[in-house]
């Protein structure tokens, strides 16, 4: 079997965090039929490499725009739909960048059984390949494409034009599945096919060994938050939530990840005098997250939205208790005061609240450390199982 993948975001090696869930997607396939050829299309960026392997898998990275250096689309913090409304640049360059991906695609689709379109946009260039290859086409909706449609009429009906047309829609989460059978009225096949979690690089490790490791102080208490420094991810509230007068406490934070709203950030922490105690760390590289997970007291994840988020799944396997908004996919993760601790998205004083709660209540904290792993195990969360099942989606799709 050959399967062409085609997508906005596509790691840039493989220690690469960005769209890291579509890399290990691909890689999961050839895990669970090894024979299976996979071809990744997806966008250029300056410095990468038009075509290379990387763990088995074909890259074809396809240029948009000259020179290369104005390429606006891919490989940034904000993802294609943020980066959409803050850049008129971008806007002229995504009818260039869907069609080179269209035309590379129709000669990598040579010979394939499978078409298979992470987001949306990438499913309406799919389609024009697959019907004048004779191809299926499957569909990932991810969360950002869905949540950024469900705010315009154009993207409600590209959405329902596309859903509509493929053989298969796969979600991410279970919200989204039934918003596309209900709100969206999808007639096709629809699945939520969860991402799965490396438990080989996160499980349960010691603290103190990790935050000697790190360097970090042995007794102060410690939240780590992993993402992109970007407004969707609502990581000023956390920040805010930490300010003298409005938390006593002496915590320290440490915020894991790049983004155009760094400045800004930095700025409010000096603000609200918690410079001292808020510490930006940039991209942290795929080997050391872990370690972060394994010292810290908790992660906070305060977002506005969210697919089904992967760092929840990672602080869950590695036994860290996950303090996080109560959005899209995070609430069929964590079952509040059960497996972590839930907040209204924007709620500076809930966000407080659990923070507080976590650590006044030892029992607490190590209840919901222990039950972390045991979550991640009862939802069959792996990347093996999910590849088993993508591909008897893929066979199921042929079939019919």
């Amino acid at each position: 079997m050959k399967v062409c993948f085609v997508t906005t975001s596509f790691v840039r090696s493989a220690s690469d965090h960005y769209a890291r869930f579509v890399y290990e997607q691909a890689k999961s396939l050839r895990e669970a039929e090894p024979g299976i050829s996979v071809v990744i299309v997806a966008p250029h960026a300056p410095g990468l490499a038009h075509r290379e392997t990387i763990d088995g898998l074909e890259i074809r990275r396809v240029r948009y725009f000259w020179p290369a250096r104005l390429e606006r689309l891919a490989y940034r913090h904000e993802g294609l739909f943020e980066t959409l409304r803050g850049s008129p640049l971008a806007l002229v360059q995504l009818p260039c960048l869907l069609v080179a991906l269209m035309l590379e695609l129709l000669r990598a689709a040579r010979g394939a059984t499978v078409i298979h379109a992470q987001w949306v946009p990438t499913a309406a260039i799919a389609l024009l390949v697959g019907a004048l290859r004779g191809i299926s086409v499957v569909v990932s909706v991810r969360g950002a494409d869905l949540n950024s449609a469900r705010k315009s009429r154009f993207g409600r009906w590209l959405t329902r034009a596309v859903i509509n047309r493929v053989s298969y829609v796969v979600t991410v989460s279970d919200e989204f599945r039934d918003l596309l059978l209900t709100e969206l009225a999808c007639r096709k096949p629809v699945v939520a096919l969860y991402n799965g979690v490396d438990t080989t690089q996160f499980h349960p490790r010691d603290m103190s060994a990790c935050r000697r490791e790190l360097g970090l102080p042995a007794a102060t208490p410690i939240v780590v938050y992993v993402g992109s420094l970007i407004e969707r991810k609502g990581v000023a509230s956390l920040i805010e939530a930490l300010a003298p007068g409005v938390s006593a406490m002496p915590v320290d934070a440490y915020l894991a990840g790049e983004g155009s709203q760094r400045a800004l950030l930095e700025e409010l922490a000096r603000r609200g005098e918690t410079c001292d105690r808020v510490h930006f760390l940039g991209a942290v590289a795929k080997d050391r997250v872990h370690l972060w997970m394994g010292a810290a007291d908790m992660l906070v994840l305060p977002s506005y939205s969210e697919g089904r988020p992967n760092v929840v799944l990672e602080a869950l396997a590695s036994g860290t208790p996950v303090v996080a908004s109560a959005v899209n996919g995070t609430t069929e993760l964590i079952r509040d005061g059960e497996d972590g601790l839930l907040f209204r998205p924007g709620d500076v004083a809930g966000l407080r609240a659990c923070i507080v709660r976590m650590l006044a209540e030892p029992e607490l904290k190590t209840r919901m450390a222990v039950r972390g792993p045991q979550r991640i195990a009862s939802l069959g969360l792996s990347w093996s199982d999910h590849g088993r099942r993508l591909l008897a989606i893929y066979r199921e799709t042929v079939g019919n």
